[in-house]
């Protein structure tokens, strides 16, 4: 029995994670606002060490920052975090991209198939007009195109990549791009998987993620030391 219990506490705490997670992806909960275990656990009617286990999980995510002394509160992402998280992006979509290619005209054609399929919920959110849809699709279209590849570690740490673009989205951005540009966009990356051709496809990754990061920052002043600015 003992070993249900732990069971039953960690699915409790995996879903005050999933939705303390979801508030900040949505900006229900502000940078820099403090969260309090106790509160949360009262308003929850739960016991305390779900909470503390969720806001942990957070914490590993950098959706939350905790200090000493201060608790833990929601993270502001600074320019540089962003240009970091997309420079993680397109390692990760890179990879995942060229062993989609490698893997041959099936995979590159599974592959694709999902793509399209998501490509058409962004059509369809694009139509609506729901910024918060299109970003959400988006990023499931990028996820999709992580997933083909085959490895369930990329996807667990692109997973954690998603939800801190998707709060950056939410909160940043400068510039949208229309609805023809998004999809256009997206469907560029898909063509170029499809060709089968790695430096077109790696380059397509490259030059959609660095778009991508300008409609919410400016790129750093700096280069980083192969020349190139970070994705």
């Amino acid at each position: 029995m003992s070993s249900l219990k732990l069971l039953e506490r960690k699915s409790t705490s995996d879903r005050i994670s999933d939705e303390l997670r979801q508030m900040i992806i949505e900006g229900a909960l502000r940078p820099g606002e403090q969260l309090a275990e106790a509160r949360i656990a009262e308003q929850l009617g739960v016991s305390r060490a779900p909470v503390r286990e969720a806001l942990q999980q957070l914490v590993q995510q950098k959706l939350l920052v905790a200090a000493r002394n201060k608790g833990v509160t929601v993270v502001s992402f600074t320019a540089s975090d962003i240009w970091e998280i997309y420079d993680a992006r397109c390692a990760i979509e890179s990879h995942a991209a060229v062993r989609i290619v490698e893997g041959g005209p099936g995979a590159r054609a599974r592959a694709v198939d999902g793509l399209r399929t998501v490509l058409d919920k962004l059509r369809v959110a694009v139509k609506r007009g729901d910024s918060r849809q299109i970003s959400a699709a988006d990023l499931d279209f990028h996820m999709t195109l992580v997933a083909a590849a085959g490895n369930s570690r990329l996807v667990d740490a692109y997973s954690i990549l998603s939800a801190q673009t998707l709060t950056c989205i939410n909160r940043l951005e400068l510039a949208l791009p229309s609805g023809d540009e998004v999809i256009d966009d997206h469907e560029l990356l898909a063509d170029a998987i499809a060709s089968g051709d790695k430096d077109a496809t790696v380059k397509a990754v490259h030059d959609h993620l660095t778009v991508a990061a300008g409609h919410l920052t400016a790129p750093p002043a700096r280069a980083t030391g192969n020349g190139r600015r970070p994705d």
